[in-house]
Order: C-alpha cells, then sequence, then structure tokens
C-alpha cells in the first residue's frame, strides 16, 4: 500500500481566527499545489468564505430551496441546475425522482435562543 506524502496544514488568513484545515498530499507536487492554493493565509474556514451560511446570535434562521430539474430523461435536484438526485439531512431523506419537475424542497435550520434567566424567573412567579 502507497503511504502518503504528508499533511498539510493550513491556516485561516482572517486575521485572529484559529480555525485550521488538513489536507493530506499523496505526493509531494500534491503537497506542493496545496501549499501554492492555500499558504500564506490563502484558505479561509466556513466562518470567513461563507459568513450567510454560518447561523449565529445576529442570523437565526436559514432557508435553503431546491426544486426537482428533469435532465436529460432524469430528475435531480438544485437551484439553476441539475445537481443530485438525492438529498439527505438531519430528520429526511428526499429523491427527486419521487416529485414532478418543480416540485421545491424547502430545508429551514433555526435557532432557539435559550430562556434568559430573567424569563426563567418570571415563568415560575
Amino acid at each position: 500500500m502507497a503511504r502518503s506524502y504528508g499533511m498539510f496544514r493550513a491556516k485561516c488568513g482572517h486575521e485572529g481566527c484559529t480555525e485550521f484545515a488538513r489536507y493530506e498530499a499523496g505526493t509531494r507536487k500534491h503537497y506542493l499545489d496545496l501549499s501554492l492554493r492555500y499558504g500564506n493565509g490563502k484558505w479561509r474556514c466556513v466562518r470567513h468564505s461563507q459568513p450567510d451560511e454560518v447561523l449565529s446570535s445576529t442570523n437565526t434562521k436559514l432557508v435553503n430551496e431546491l426544486r426537482v430539474i428533469v435532465d436529460d430523461g432524469h430528475s435531480y435536484w438544485g437551484k439553476e441546475r441539475a445537481s443530485s438526485g438525492f438529498k439527505h439531512g438531519p430528520g429526511f431523506k428526499a429523491f427527486a425522482e419521487d416529485f414532478p419537475e418543480g416540485t421545491v424542497l424547502r430545508i429551514t435550520a433555526e435557532i432557539v435562543p435559550a430562556p434568559s434567566r430573567n424569563a426563567l424567573d418570571k415563568e415560575r412567579g
């Protein structure tokens, strides 16, 4: 079995962020390619590369919609173009072929904050 060349560790280039990613390089060339692509602060963590998709105390609800798109006689989920015939997440699984073209799959993620101490005290009376 071939051995891996080594691990490449990329730190998020956003000032003050401590997130990092590890990539396994199979060859020296792959390691150098990773270094060119992600080294010297070029890599960004999800929080800094896709901030609109990160739930937070100020962004408590995200809604994503996919629709059934028929392409070459097969049904797929997608936004503007066909992506995958099967989507799944916590508590759901959906095959695009089970629905007519144009059907919308709406996926919602919402943060429900814990009740504050004052609200608990009022509730108890």
